[in-house]
């Protein structure tokens, strides 16, 4: 399989492709965070890593078979200060998704999937659907991890459903300690 991924951060779409246990052919990445390019070239030195989305060219990319990605959540989540938020269509977020749909129609992948944060506004969300042609489908990370992160899937590989719950808790988790909890609310970095 040949994967184009945007906003990759670091790299989890490769660690999920391996997970599934599908060969990786070729994997080209889009990402500009630092810290992130670093943990992704230390774990998977093959990932070709291009930059910058913006500067582009993803007509070279037409014998790809799925484009992955997500684009940067802080524009359009409630964490963001209220007069800071983006919730209509226009501003650096939509900018940014704008890119991915520009991907998607430069490379021709025949699939794609993207994903995005539960708590953007609904015009953002009904015009990612138009943008991509198809709902958006829900999926609590609590399924699959110690984290309670909801998040919308939107995509066109058949068949895909909400998973089962796996009951991973936070205490099975951590090297040492207790929890004061279930779930975890939020992993962060620091900058």
């Amino acid at each position: 399989m040949k994967v184009l991924s945007l906003f990759d951060g670091i790299s989890c779409g490769m660690v999920a492709l391996e997970r599934a246990g599908i060969l990786v052919e070729r994997y080209v990445a889009y990402e500009i965070e630092p810290s992130a390019i670093k943990i992704s070239k230390k774990n998977y030195p093959q990932i070709e890593q291009c930059g910058d989305v913006f500067k582009a060219d993803f007509s070279q990319y037409s014998d790809f078979d799925i484009l992955i990605g997500g684009s940067p959540c802080t524009f359009w989540s409630v964490a963001q200060k209220a007069d800071r938020r983006e919730t209509t269509s226009e501003g650096l977020g939509w900018e940014l998704f704008k890119q991915y749909i520009r991907a998607r129609n430069e490379s021709g992948c025949k699939y794609f999937l993207y994903e995005n944060n539960f708590s953007m506004s609904d015009a953002i969300k009904d015009e990612i659907t138009k943008h991509l042609g198809v709902a958006p489908i829900m999926i609590n990370s609590a399924l699959l991890s110690a984290q309670t992160r909801k998040r919308y899937y939107w995509t066109n590989i058949p068949n895909v459903s909400v998973p089962d719950d796996k009951g991973i808790l936070l205490q099975d988790i951590i090297e040492s300690g207790t929890v004061d909890r279930e779930k975890s609310l939020c992993l962060t970095r620091r900058y």
